[in-house]
């Protein structure tokens, strides 16, 4: 009896070790299974698109400023397609949807990149003028160090000197002039801080310089206004008298100059 109950136990061990095995086994091949399904679906989504498709789609994503997709679709062309004729095109565009996430850093890294590799792209010239554009937009306000600003300025010299005949060329001729009001700014504030210390002497070289060197930006007649109140106050009439009828010639300071020169004129 004992011995029959032992074989009928082992009997039933052995019938559970087998469905275990069994369900084990159908497991493996349920996984083995799905997995291919996931990996024939991953191959479908990542598929590579016909270059031109691929662009196409890139540009849909840039127009509807997605830049993030966009700039994922531009970088497979360049990767995937590099012998195709959108490679050039797809660079300059991952440039432009970087420029629009303002990210000025890498926009330059892009432009850079198809200037140096792509010598004939019929998108060398923008390439040029978005090149100084990241520079310029990248360069911090006039209170902090403008060496980004000066490099934005000698760039777009150089796109100008490249491309002197470009449609583009107006454009870049104002972003100079921005630039360099901002250079004017600076310089312009440092003597009124000079002015404010009544440290005379420093605040006239500051003023004098953006005279003499940002003669075209708008803060040239107030650094001559200002220049102009000190030589009243130290006493040098005809050097103010100068600068205050200059002045009359600028619409924003021409009041402001005919009360000082009526001032002068009462006292004398």
């Amino acid at each position: 009896m004992k011995d029959e109950l032992k074989i009928r136990i082992n009997d039933i061990n052995k019938n559970i070790m087998n469905r275990m095995m069994k369900d084990k086994f159908n497991n493996v091949i349920k996984l083995f299974i799905l997995t291919l399904i996931l990996i024939s679906c991953a191959k479908q989504v990542i598929a590579a698109l016909d270059p031109s498709d691929e662009f196409e789609q890139a540009l849909s994503y840039f127009r509807n400023r997605k830049y993030d997709k966009a700039i994922q679709v531009f970088e497979r062309v360049i990767f995937y397609h590099a012998s195709s004729e959108y490679v050039d095109d797809a660079q300059f565009m991952l440039g432009r949807a970087y420029l629009e996430k303002k990210d000025y850093a890498q926009a330059i890294v892009e432009f850079d990149y198809l200037i140096r590799n792509f010598p004939n792209s019929q998108f060398l010239e923008e390439a040029f003028l978005y090149r100084a554009k990241s520079h310029l937009f990248k360069a911090p306000g006039y209170e902090k160090d403008q060496d980004e600003t000066k490099n934005a300025i000698s760039l777009f010299d150089e796109f100008l000197t490249r491309f002197p005949n470009s449609k583009y060329a107006n454009e870049a001729k104002e972003l100079i002039l921005y630039a360099r009001n901002r250079l004017a700014k600076k310089e312009l504030e440092n003597g009124k801080l000079y002015e404010r210390l009544k440290e005379t002497d420093s605040a006239i070289l500051y003023f004098k310089y953006v005279i003499e060197n940002y003669p075209e930006t708008k803060f040239a007649s107030e650094a001559k206004f200002h220049l102009a109140l000190i030589y009243e106050k130290s006493g040098k009439i005809d050097e103010a008298l100068k600068l205050f009828k200059e002045l009359l010639e600028e619409p924003n300071w021409k009041n402001k100059a005919e009360k000082r020169i009526n001032s002068i004129e009462r006292k004398t």
